[in-house]
């Protein structure tokens, strides 16, 4: 069987690939697909890109596709705009191509369109013995989804990992030994065919988007929805957001989520009142042994070094993660930060090169992570705040502000009232005035000492829910058991 014949079953064949999109999608792509095919090269139409590099692969103009595509390569395309890149290869004659969202391949050909494809055949998964087990789907596995079935398993679980979009990749490599399997699926077909015919105990489906939820469902296996985020609270989304929200939210037999304004908004808006729902906030898992922190920058050149890590966006100006006016008025005022992020590098250098005083430290592990910013003064959580994304700020937890006070670093936080709530409740921070004094207000922060058992002291690990967490999956499984 050729990777061209339209079909969800396996395909056998290593051929060369070219990625077209050298972005968060090619990226990804790339680690989906690089231990399986010989992937030559990334096109894009972003002509400042021809020339460099992306995971060690060429990037090349669309100008220059004729000279590395033959019969012999296959092209996917990996972007949401694939109808406007389509009408591009049709204009070169190329009338065959794939096309990749969220992890799952579709193939157009001149008879054909969208045609679903499996690049995988596993065998389903049969249960060894009377054990326990959940499968934890999501597109690409974050943080909070490592986090959650570390728990499970450390409680005598079994846990499996189902994957669309990526596998663990090399910031969160180590996170991968948590599950006892992990599976990569490229089709709708292979995921319910597998999920359908194997003995899972149960299914953890964690949102955004919201699709995995709504596939599962078709199995008929108990599921836990957990919304990390709500689309519908962040910004203005589609109808069919709204619909795969809803139905995710409304036909779970449990529902998960990271506050309790959250959990409130959700029983209102998708009549909950019957539902089994837990509140599970973002938190560090354990907390890590710093074991000596490291000499603070700011003892060399006695200047404030702040610390941001998490995600980073570019050119939104009405995403919470668009940093970019904010960090001009502290930099301004000889504030350093040094960021770590997950986010497009070729962005994050460009936003250093904005000052000297902004600093692009690349990105780590969560361990490794947290031992390296015992070095700053203090660690931020200021988020740009628009009338848009306000209540979806307010409704969640940073998991970054909990990695900061296991560092031993005061917290800097916005105008996002639970988190001045949260600083203000346990003395560990202050809220920024950013019309005021940064540098006086961050230096007096700079001055607050956190004890190193302040996480243990105060139950703010996820390990402290590890018994509730597993009680609220037994309920629900025994709910399903009785068709409730």
């Amino acid at each position: 069987m050729t990777l061209q014949e339209p079909s969800w079953k396996k395909n056998n064949l290593k051929k060369k690939l070219l990625l077209f999109g050298a972005g968060f999608y090619g990226r990804n792509a790339w680690a989906k697909l690089h231990d399986k095919y010989e992937l030559i090269g990334f096109v894009d139409n972003n002509l400042s890109l021809s020339g460099t590099y992306l995971c060690g692969i060429p990037v090349i103009s669309y100008r220059e596709l004729p000279d590395y595509y033959t019969d012999e390569t296959d092209i996917i395309l990996c972007t949401r705009e694939y109808g406007a890149i389509s009408h591009q290869l049709m204009q070169l004659g190329i009338t065959s191509y794939y096309v990749m969202l969220e992890g799952l391949l579709y193939y157009t050909g001149p008879q054909e369109t969208m045609m679903p494809v499996e690049l995988n055949d596993y065998e389903y998964y049969r249960k060894k013995g009377p054990e326990k087990n959940i499968l934890y789907i999501q597109n690409a596995a974050c943080i909070r989804t490592h986090k959650i079935a570390r728990i499970m398993k450390d409680a005598g679980y079994r846990v499996f990992l189902l994957y669309t979009l990526a596998p663990p990749n090399d910031a969160n490599r180590q996170w991968a030994d948590t599950y006892d399997q992990i599976w990569g699926f490229s089709s709708i077909n292979g995921i319910v065919d597998f999920i359908g015919n194997s003995e899972f105990d149960l299914l953890h489906c964690s949102n955004e988007p919201d699709l995995l939820a709504n596939i599962a469902r078709v199995t008929a296996k108990p599921i836990v929805f957990d919304t990390h985020d709500m689309q519908s609270i962040r910004s203005h989304v589609s109808a069919e957001i709204l619909a795969l929200e809803y139905l995710a939210n409304q036909y779970a037999d449990g529902n998960l989520y990271t506050s309790s304004g959250a959990a409130e908004i959700a029983r209102e808006k998708y009549g909950l009142a019957d539902r089994e729902v837990y509140v599970l906030e973002n938190r560090i898992l354990d907390p890590v042994d710093i074991g000596i922190p490291q000499r603070k920058l700011s003892e060399a050149d006695q200047e404030i070094h702040c610390v941001y890590e998490g995600g980073i966006v570019g050119g939104n100006r009405n995403h919470h993660r668009y940093f970019e006016n904010i960090w001009k008025e502290m930099t301004s005022r000889g504030i350093h930060i040094h960021f770590y992020s997950q986010s497009d590098p070729v962005y994050c250098r460009q936003l250093e090169e904005q000052s000297p005083y902004l600093h692009y430290e690349g990105n780590k592990g969560s361990e490794e992570l947290v031992r390296e910013m015992t070095r700053y003064d203090c660690g931020l959580a200021v988020f740009h705040v628009t009338g848009q994304n306000r209540m979806f700020l307010e409704t969640g937890t940073a998991n970054k502000v909990y990695e900061y006070l296991n560092a031993q670093l005061p917290v800097i936080v916005g105008d996002i009232q639970s988190y001045v709530d949260f600083v203000e409740q346990y003395q560990v921070g202050i809220r920024l005035d950013l019309a005021g004094d940064i540098a006086g207000q961050i230096k007096e922060a700079c001055q607050i000492k956190i004890a190193d058992d302040f996480l243990q002291k105060h139950g703010l690990t996820m390990r402290s829910s590890q018994n509730e967490l597993e009680c609220f999956y037994e309920k629900v499984k025994r709910n399903r058991s009785r068709g409730k």
